[in-house]
This record gives C-alpha cells, structure tokens and sequence, in this order.
C-alpha cells in the first residue's frame, strides 16, 4: 500500500470532509432508515458542523491521504458527562472510502487521534457504533475499546 498521511484538516477542506462523511451515511443508511440522507451535503448540517470542527480549538478533525487523494477522515470534540470523573473527547464519526477499507487507514487515523486526545489532556475516549455494523464494533473493540452501555430507540 501506499504511504499515508494523516494530518490536521484545514478550514478550507469543509467540503471534502463532507464528501467524506457522504460516504458514511450513505453506507450507514442500511443500520439506520431514518437518517437524513443529505445532511453531509447540506449547509444547516454538514456545512456548519464540519466549519465548526475545524474552528474549534477542542475537537481534532483529521483526514487520511495517499498521495495527497483524501481517503479518510475522523471527527472528533470534547464530550462532557457532569456524572463521570474523567476528561472525554468523543469520536463522533470516522470513516474510510469504500475501496481502500480494511488497508489500515483507519488504525493510523485513531492511533493519531489517541495520541492528539493525550497530548490535549482527555483521559477517556468515547464512540457510539450502529448494534448490526459488526465491521465498525469489530475495528472499535480491536482499537481498545469496549461496551459501556446500550443504546436503544422505539419508533412512534
């Protein structure tokens, strides 16, 4: 494979975080039937969220390249529990482009965000996964982490 590069996303790659979140929720989209299919695309939702990650000085937005292609990315701000000890930041989305998954890409994107989250002070990392997406349950338990508690929703 080639070499990549994870680095710092820039204020002027908003749009390309989206394109890359796109292909999250579009491959979400079968855990989740009630996702807002264009909300990476769009400016009240993607937009905003992505402009203020980047501006944000307590969130750590990466992306992954290989020979400066955008592959991947992982978003991530601090998470605050009043009922728990420690300092969170939560990865709140990550993801890899279809045709370079399962290569690595997003090991060396979390790694690089464990030792950001360190250097910053957090103590504790803290993501949520779609129940049925073994692959994302599968990656995140081989990346330490471990279930803390369930989630669970009832349609109206």
């Amino acid at each position: 494979m080639a070499d990549v590069v994870v680095r710092f996303a820039r204020q002027d790659e908003v749009k390309t975080l989206q394109d890359l979140n796109d292909e999250v929720f579009v491959d979400n989209s079968k855990y989740d039937p009630d996702l807002r299919l264009d909300w990476a695309q769009s400016v009240d939702g993607g937009q905003q969220y992505f402009t203020e990650l980047v501006n944000n000085p307590d969130s750590i937005c990466l992306i992954a390249e290989i020979d400066g292609e955008p592959v991947g990315y992982l978003a991530a701000g601090l998470k605050e529990f009043s009922y728990r000890l420690s300092k969170y930041v939560e990865l709140e989305n990550m993801g890899v482009s279809p045709q370079h998954r399962s290569s690595g890409i997003g090991t060396k994107l979390i790694n690089r965000f464990y030792e950001l989250a360190k250097e910053r002070g957090y103590q504790r990392v803290y993501v949520n996964a779609y129940f049925l997406n073994n692959k994302a349950v599968e990656f995140y338990r081989r990346c330490g982490f471990s279930e803390i508690d369930i989630s669970l929703e009832k349609a109206l």
